[in-house]
């Protein structure tokens, strides 16, 4: 076995000692035990298992012999009854492990805490680690051996978490599931097998985006300005460590622990530098501006020119744990429940990107490694780019004399041919009243005048009749649907499709000798 070594392609080697027992050979190292036999006339390959702690490759010989001798009785049984000739193979029945083999999921769970996550993971993700092993997939599968858990029984524990602790969560508790079987499986080589966490899918979740406008910004320094003033021990008190720690978070973009954390050796005062050796996405170097500089210097002479420690610490001169409480009072104060700690990272974000930094520079300002975690601030920047677009367009447009706009197309009455495809439709809108008969060709003419110009009805000229009867008209006709059966039959232009009556034109000043207003002058259409 140890002469079996890894080649650029697969390749098998069969024992002499027991023939039908093959070793294949994986150009990755790994070896795999199975048996070849001929049965019912066809070639059959059944595979034990993969070679490594779990699989020695005695046991492996082992079970090939009891396969191949349950092949053996098979075919002689076989041969007795008949079977053969019906054509219906023999089930062969797999040699079962021994007990000691099991392998149970609580005990490589201990070993992945102590191998990798301990290892491995920051301490956060460590204790996050064991704590959801130890709540819910213990729990779960923890005394069942390793092999027999199915991706459905996970699928099916991914749904529930949801239900019961919502979808981050249960995300979470599947990658620790994955990260689980991926030690298994590649790191220790215990099996051959198919990670059961792998593509389940994983249920999506909403990117929150929340920023700080100028005018709540204001509102937060209020607060914090009035909690200072306010002696200790009493309600809305404000501890100046607290408070230099929001600062900081807001003017660096910087995580909660990244601040908390940060010490004055990792103040490079000459570089304006902040030196993180541990963040989320690894060691950074993170640029300051003279703003923070100064915020640092002053906290600095205020306590006590220290060369060590922490920067931001308590009265008693340990860490600061925990700005969250102190945050949800001044949110709360401010009238701003909804904006997270988190937010103000968010919001530094927000306004490097409208003060016209680029994508890529705000996401080495955030740390990202991945460009698509700062892909989210896209649309930030698309607006910034068309606030400079009208900003430039408005400044060409005041500088220079506007170019005029070209006329409309002049206004051409209907010709015979036209008034005849809907001369019948228009008629019959007249009502039986009597009155002086009005002109209809002259009033669809008079509508699509105001329609194409754009005019006043008001402005209507004389030669197409009163403006206060060619307004009633379009009126009656918008509202029985006649005026979009006009524009459609004589494929009038968009502008003359219509618009709404609005208000009736102004009548004429009258004179007690001035001849009154003839209301007749439109007939109903509501039969006597």
């Amino acid at each position: 076995m140890r002469e079996c070594k890894p080649r650029a392609t697969m390749y098998e080697v069969t024992c002499e000692a027991l023939p039908g027992f093959i070793l294949r050979v994986l150009p990755t190292g790994k070896k795999v035990a199975l048996v070849r036999y001929r049965l019912d006339g066809k070639d059959h390959r059944e595979r034990i298992g993969l070679l490594g702690p779990a699989l020695s490759i005695d046991e492996a010989r082992r079970r090939g012999a009891v396969l191949l001798a349950n092949v053996a009785v098979a075919a002689s049984a076989d041969e007795q009854s008949g079977q053969q000739a019906a054509g219906k193979p023999a089930r062969l029945e797999r040699p079962e492990s021994a007990p000691s083999q099991i392998t149970t999921v609580r005990e490589l769970a201990e070993r992945f805490i102590s191998d990798y996550a301990d290892v491995h993971l920051k301490t956060g993700s460590a204790e996050n680690y064991k704590e959801h092993l130890e709540t819910v997939i213990l729990p779960a599968f923890g005394d069942r051996d390793f092999r027999s858990v199915k991706k459905a029984e996970i699928a099916a524990l991914h749904a529930k978490l949801k239900k019961e602790r919502g979808p981050s969560v249960a995300n979470y508790i599947l990658c620790v599931i994955g990260s689980l079987y991926s030690r298994i499986i590649e790191d220790w080589e215990l099996a051959d097998m198919r990670n059961p966490a792998r593509k389940i899918k994983r249920f999506a979740i909403p990117e929150r985006e929340r920023f700080l406008t100028p005018e709540e910004r204001q509102r937060v320094q209020a607060v914090i300005l009035a909690g200072l003033k306010i002696p200790a021990g009493r309600k809305g008190h404000l501890k100046i460590a607290s408070v230099w720690a929001i600062d900081l978070l807001a003017l660096t973009g910087r995580r909660r622990d990244e601040i908390l954390t940060l010490t004055w050796p990792m103040v490079d005062w000459q570089h304006s530098l902040l030196n993180i050796p541990d963040t989320k996405t690894g060691q950074l170097k993170v640029p300051v501006s003279g703003r923070v500089l100064a915020l640092l210097k002053h906290i600095h002479d205020q306590t006590g020119n220290p060369s060590t420690g922490y920067v931001l610490r308590t009265s008693s001169g340990k860490r600061l744990r925990s700005i969250n409480r102190t945050w949800e009072n001044i949110r709360a104060t401010a009238g701003i429940p909804d904006v997270r700690l988190h937010d103000l990272r968010h919001s530094f974000a927000s306004d490097a990107i409208m003060s016209g930094a680029s994508l890529s520079t705000v996401g080495k300002l955030l740390g990202h490694k991945q460009e698509r975690t700062t892909k989210r601030y896209a649309h930030l920047a698309d607006d910034f780019v068309r606030n400079a677009l009208e900003t430039a367009t408005d400044r060409i447009v005041e500088a220079v004399q506007p170019i005029a706009t070209l006329p409309p197309a002049p206004f051409e009455p209907m010709r015979d041919a036209q008034w005849k495809t809907i001369e019948a439709m228009v008629e019959s809108t007249r009502g039986r009243c009597g009155g002086p008969r009005i002109d209809l060709r002259r009033t669809v003419d008079a509508v699509r005048w105001v329609l194409h110009t754009s005019a006043k009805w008001s402005e209507i000229p004389a030669e197409f009749g009163a403006s206060t009867t060619c307004w009633r008209w379009y009126e009656r006709w918008c509202s029985d649907g006649t005026w979009h059966q006009i524009a459609a039959a004589l494929e009038l232009s968009a502008t003359e499709v219509g618009r709404k009556p609005e208000r009736r034109p102004p009548r004429a000043k009258s004179h007690r000798d001035a001849r009154p207003i003839d209301v007749t002058a439109v007939e109903t259409s509501v039969p006597l």
